[in-house]
């Protein structure tokens, strides 16, 4: 195409609209990326089923443990703790020795907490993961820690299974969970990089549809698959082809031109455009978004200026609830009404509405509202559950179970909402860095979850609910200093957040002998409070 005037310096926000905000090459990319998201998202909730305690009874024949042999006592009966004072002889578990790895590896009483630490650990792992990996995708590239990880996940889940004893398991557990932030989090930052800002929840939001759908595979295959070595099996090794993707996926946009990668930023914005049936004007190119030295961030411009460190603190327990609410609600799930497999399934199903709620909200109320009024509706729940008896007959019961799919909606609308939010509120060039920050903050919840859900339920069935509420309650009000997002153009450099992130208007106009750009530029000062 040939030159039309003078060369015009665009920014990402600007130049989208050229190529295709979200477009075919954006609808090939989601579908690789959502895709590519549900090996990792098998692992994350796995050990529900894969560390689930199996009822026991009394061995045949035996003369200490006096209770009838078709007797058996599952987790959370009243006389379930006393096989702890019998000799290991005297009972058997129920279920076969490949049913889950308390079986396999002969946990009980006092070593019950280490299936608590196979979920814990996980997430701690996590948070550590979630501050290297940001690092590492911040200055090296998000495809040079999106498919390593995904590979190190799907290969380490499998050979977990061959694991001679539980603190070899235990191990893999926790670099499954290291790399586990180098997927869904990285998966999520680019699906949001290449599209326009009105775009942003839907593709990003996208992604946890999926997250949804695996959920709910794991809740049927563990239902068909009571042995846990199989359903990591099936959970991981299906799963391997999606490494193929790293040859189509491209490197996102927004890094490239952060890192002077201009060139090869246009290459790929030219390419786009051709897959989405559009023309690129040879007068337009990217704007730098800085003049001067490079300069290197740092996870300690989290917290400079204050401002920014009080947005950060705020968010971060928001995510620490976010996560802590989230899992928790899962992972008690089954105490709704005592069907596991189908308070877990019912429980995941909410998900789907949240979606919906979460991108239709996000778009006409904006971020921060749809955030504190669906957290809002969590903790409400939680703090509904223990006044609903669990004994007193079958309408009660499914009470039970619908308040706690309403405060599992609520939580899940919350969580897929604040990753947009977050990820507007952060400029791209600590933008991985400061998610970060925040996946350590909700793995810290996350990992607090099982301790949680099941531990604080033998000291009193309504604690778990009261605390998880309780501490949504505190994070709703936090959440009222952030800044509402909606309608502002991302931030690229600290120097773009302190300018306030001038919003920019584009307006295109054919003409006869093809397609014509004619870009005007349009700065509007808004309140600082509005911006990012």
């Amino acid at each position: 195409m040939a030159s039309q005037g003078k060369m015009q310096e665009l920014d990402v926000d600007s130049i989208l609209p050229l190529v295709g905000e979200f477009s075919r090459f954006q609808y090939v990319l989601e579908a690789m990326l959502c895709i590519s998201i549900i090996p990792q998202t098998l692992q994350v909730l796995i050990m529900y089923f894969a560390a689930h305690n199996s009822p026991w009874r009394c061995t045949h024949n035996s003369t200490v443990c006096t209770f009838p042999q078709n007797m058996t006592f599952s987790s959370g009966d009243s006389l379930y703790e006393e096989r702890c004072k019998l000799e290991r002889k005297e009972w058997e578990f129920v279920y076969s020795k490949d049913y889950s790895i308390m079986t396999q590896f002969d946990l009980y009483c006092d070593k019950e907490i280490y299936g608590y630490l196979t979920t814990s650990l996980f997430f701690i792992g996590w948070g550590f993961g979630a501050v290297v990996l940001g690092i590492v995708a911040d200055r090296f590239g998000r495809l040079k820690v999106l498919f390593p990880s995904l590979a190190v996940i799907i290969i380490v889940g499998f050979l977990s299974t061959f694991s001679p004893n539980f603190w070899v398991f235990l191990t893999t557990r926790i670099i499954v969970g290291f790399f586990t932030p180098g997927t869904g989090v990285q998966m999520f930052v680019m699906a949001s990089e290449f599209v326009g800002a009105k775009y942003r929840p839907l593709s990003g939001i996208i992604l946890w549809a999926f997250f949804t759908v695996a959920l709910i595979i794991l809740g049927v295959q563990a239902y068909f698959i009571r042995e846990w070595k199989k359903l990591f099996i099936i959970s991981t090794v299906p799963y391997i082809f999606v490494l193929a993707f790293a040859k189509f996926v491209p490197e996102s946009i927004r890094w490239l031109n952060l890192n002077g990668r201009q060139e090869e930023a246009m290459k790929l914005l030219r390419r786009i455009a051709k897959f989405n049936k559009k023309e690129l004007p040879d007068n337009v190119t990217l704007k730098a978004p800085f003049t001067g030295p490079k300069v290197k961030a740092s996870p300690i411009d989290l917290f400079v200026p204050t401002k920014m460190a009080l947005q950060s603190l705020v968010q971060s327990y928001a995510w620490m609830v976010n996560g802590l609410v989230y899992y928790g609600v899962a992972l008690a799930s089954g105490s709704l009404s005592g069907a596991m497999y189908q308070d877990y399934i019912l429980t995941s199903l909410v998900e789907f509405p949240a979606i919906v709620f979460a991108i239709y909200f996000c778009n006409t109320i904006g971020r921060k509202k749809t955030i504190i009024i669906s957290l809002a509706t969590a903790s409400i729940s939680c703090l509904l559950i223990p006044a609903i008896p669990t004994d007193q007959g079958k309408g009660l019961s499914i009470l039970r179970i619908l308040v706690g799919m309403i405060g599992k909606c609520g939580v899940a609308t919350s969580f897929n909402s604040i990753y947009t939010w977050s990820v507007e509120i952060y400029p791209t060039v600590i933008r991985s860095q400061g998610m970060g920050l925040l996946q350590i903050a909700s793995r810290i919840g996350s990992a607090g979850a099982p301790w949680i859900a099941s531990g604080l339920m033998t000291v009193h069935a309504s604690l778990p609910f009261i605390v998880m509420g309780g501490s949504s309650l505190i994070a709703v009000a936090m959440l009222f200093y952030l800044p509402e997002t909606k309608g502002v153009k991302t931030a690229e450099t600290f120097g773009d957040k302190e300018n306030g992130g001038k919003e920019l208007t584009v307006d295109f106009q054919k003409e006869a002998d093809g397609v014509n750009a004619k870009v005007n530029m349009a700065y509007n000062n808004a309140d600082e409070d509005s911006r990012l």
